[in-house]
């Protein structure tokens, strides 16, 4: 443990010399008068010459403490950058496409966005599964339109295009059942992905990255599970990392405005120690708002989806959160993009 700074140097200031020796002044004054003066003056010489060595000595240990606390008082500043994105869905027209022109076709003109972080996190918008689509061909209105699994190279492109973590806690990550959860979280590690919200409570949760020295703890909350406020608050509150982000599967589909429920929620993991909270599900850009230190983002939108119908929906938000850590503490800045997607399956920068 390193001595504060201000207590040495008070301590160097007001360290006391060693009083005088009584029993030298004794033996010198008897000397002289008996007239030994030479033993005297060597007497002396050499008592002078050892309070000087041990003054210097304290001094330069002293010296050598105030240099070490110093450095290590000062601790450098340290950076990790984190790019949020919204919604992905690989199944319908999407998997048509990649299945035509391959992964890139969809997300080679945004990977440069997604690799110019330390950390890329979206919505994994379904489960990733070994059976046939069900909802490729569809149309609007047929009974399995709005069922989704993604084929099993998903997970490898996703990597490969930037992303590191994806929340599964949503409404479609159950459309092919307990075991399509399962396949989904298997297929999600082989490619070096971690995920948070897992509705079986099979995972081990929240999950806790670390970038450059700051830690982040990722929490997921769906309105889709029952009784997944409680446990996403108590997760929360029991965090200890640096920065502790909520993705919260919330509100209502197309609607940008959040309901008062929303509002509450957000207020609740502001209180119980949330730095920030990204939201899903509306399929459109929401509010965005600073409760006290805590930046909400009610609904990036969508970043992967084949919805074409209204501007809106055609039209995403990435932000990027850059966390500074220093001897003051931990502080974020944002960064917003836009991005749109065309009907040709690509999401490309911009959206007008």
């Amino acid at each position: 443990v390193t001595t504060p700074l201000s207590i040495l140097k008070t301590a160097s200031v007001h360290q006391k010399q060693p009083p005088p020796n009584i029993a030298t002044s004794v033996v010198i004054s008897l000397l002289y008068h008996q007239g030994m003066k030479r033993y005297l003056f060597a007497l002396v010489f050499l008592s002078a010459f050892f309070a000087m060595f041990s003054f210097l000595e304290s001094r330069t240990v002293i010296f050598r403490t105030l240099v070490s606390s110093a450095k290590t008082a000062i601790a450098p500043e340290t950076e990790a950058r984190l790019l949020f994105v919204g919604d992905l869905m690989f199944d319908r027209h999407i998997r048509t496409v990649m299945e035509r022109s391959g992964g890139e076709a969809v997300l080679g003109s945004v990977t440069p966005l997604l690799k110019d972080a330390d950390l890329t996190i979206g919505n994994l918008e379904g489960p990733v599964t070994d059976n046939l689509s069900q909802s490729q061909g569809t149309k609007v209105g047929d009974l399995t339109n709005m069922r989704f699994t993604f084929s099993p190279a998903v997970p490898k492109l996703l990597h490969d295009a930037g992303f590191d973590l994806v929340s599964i806690g949503n409404n479609h990550i159950q459309d092919f059942g307990v075991e399509g959860v399962r396949s989904t979280r298997a297929y999600l590690s082989s490619a070096n992905i971690s995920y948070v919200g897992d509705p079986t409570g099979a995972s081990t949760e929240p999950v806790v990255k670390e970038v450059n020295g700051i830690t982040v703890a990722f929490v997921a909350y769906s309105d889709f599970v029952g009784g997944d406020a409680d446990r996403a608050m108590q997760e929360v509150a029991g965090s200890t990392a640096d920065v502790t982000v909520v993705l919260a599967h919330w509100g209502t589909e197309y609607e940008a405005e959040p309901l008062p429920r929303v509002r509450k929620l957000a207020g609740d993991f502001a209180a119980a120690g949330a730095d920030l909270i990204i939201g899903s599900h509306p399929h459109v850009i929401g509010a965005v708002e600073d409760i006290g230190t805590t930046r909400v983002y009610y609904s990036l939108g969508n970043f992967v989806f084949d919805q074409y119908f209204d501007q809106n929906v055609r039209c995403g938000l990435a932000v990027k959160a850059t966390v500074r850590k220093g001897k003051s503490g931990v502080a974020l800045a944002f960064e917003e993009t836009k991005v749109g997607m065309r009907s040709d399956g690509a999401t490309v920068l911009g959206c007008s």
